[in-house]
């Protein structure tokens, strides 16, 4: 077992820079290091709950982030599936209020332009329902293996998948936060996790809860292909009124798609699961007018995936696709 005492009284000195971003305690690759040894079990129980809670009270810093990712990307199981689109992958981690009913409308809004949506994160949720619950009223059932998620997305064109079918490691990091009643770095690493390197379009989300100062560099330093959707101070992904800040990053280059949308009227949505999911179905069935800002992500989506040519293409198939004669 490895002791990691010394890490422990370092990260008990930690300060935090002018901007509020925790002061890095270790370089990246040191952290993946670190990472590495708690996902294959040989960090001491006690020694991995003072570091987690350690990182709960003080924050993780950018390298931290990209430390996890690193550990995390050479201990997954690796998945391919056969598919005709590229997919999108949606991250439901619990990190934000809204974020279940956010992932599942889009899921099932993105179906209806033939672009297979993976989604990943835990099956409970500690406030509200879950993405798990939502997408099961809406025929969406959780995968027992990632042959069945394949099976789904190639014939339903949406899968849930845990992320302990790619590392039990991670399912059991993810757990940890029931008993420590907050988000870990897991959780927060898990924005730009790729399930099992699938090359699928990422997306990932900066809102009021999580810096984005935190959450650019992270996402660019991860390579692929992100879109990162970045909401106003006053907003996040509950809010269907408010269209996030929408840019692309592959690599380290950035290419700008909508500017964040300023203040409007609210969209009064419902709030109990028995009206939001006859909701998400009569919005993604065109009984119901879909939001601008979804109308907005989804051509972002299907021109990032190459499912449209160009957004003068991708505007015009959502707009007919959503009850909207203009996007």
């Amino acid at each position: 077992m490895l002791s990691i005492s010394p890490l422990l009284r370092r990260l008990a000195d930690r300060a935090r820079t002018a901007d509020g971003e925790p002061a890095a305690w270790l370089e990246a690759d040191e952290a993946s290091l670190l990472w590495g040894a708690v996902l294959d079990g040989a960090v001491p129980e006690l020694e991995l709950g003072a570091l987690l809670f350690a990182l709960a009270k003080g924050g993780e810093s950018t390298d931290d982030l990209i430390g996890f990712h690193r550990a995390l990307s050479a201990r997954t199981a690796k998945w391919s599936p056969e598919l005709s689109r590229r997919a999108v992958s949606i991250p439901v981690y619990g990190l934000y209020e809204g974020e279940a009913a956010f992932a599942a409308l889009l899921a099932a809004f993105l179906r209806r332009f033939d672009v297979p949506v993976v989604l990943h994160g835990p099956l409970e949720s500690r406030s509200g329902p879950s993405a798990a619950s939502l997408l099961r009223d809406l025929g969406v059932l959780p995968c027992a293996s990632l042959a069945e998620g394949e099976r789904e997305l190639r014939e339903h064109g949406i899968a849930f998948v845990s992320p302990s079918l790619f590392s039990s490691a991670l399912g059991d990091l993810l757990a940890l936060r029931a008993r420590l009643g907050t988000p870990l770095v897991a959780h927060r690493a898990a924005l730009a996790f790729d399930p099992g390197g699938m090359g699928a379009l990422r997306l990932a989300f900066a809102a009021p809860t999580a810096s984005p100062v935190r959450i650019l560099p992270f996402v660019r330093s991860t390579g692929g292909d992100a879109l990162l959707l970045d909401w106003p101070a006053d907003s996040g992904p509950g809010d269907f009124s408010r269209r996030p800040r929408i840019s692309r990053w592959t690599g380290a280059a950035e290419e700008p798609y909508f500017d964040a949308e300023g203040a409007g009227s609210p969209l009064a949505l419902p709030t109990g699961v028995g009206e939001l999911v006859p909701w998400i179905q009569a919005v993604a069935g065109r009984t119901t007018t879909a939001p601008l800002p979804l109308v907005h992500l989804a051509a972002s989506c299907l021109v990032a995936t190459g499912a449209a040519s160009d957004f003068t293409q991708a505007k015009a198939v959502v707009a007919l696709q959503s009850g909207r004669l203009a996007a």
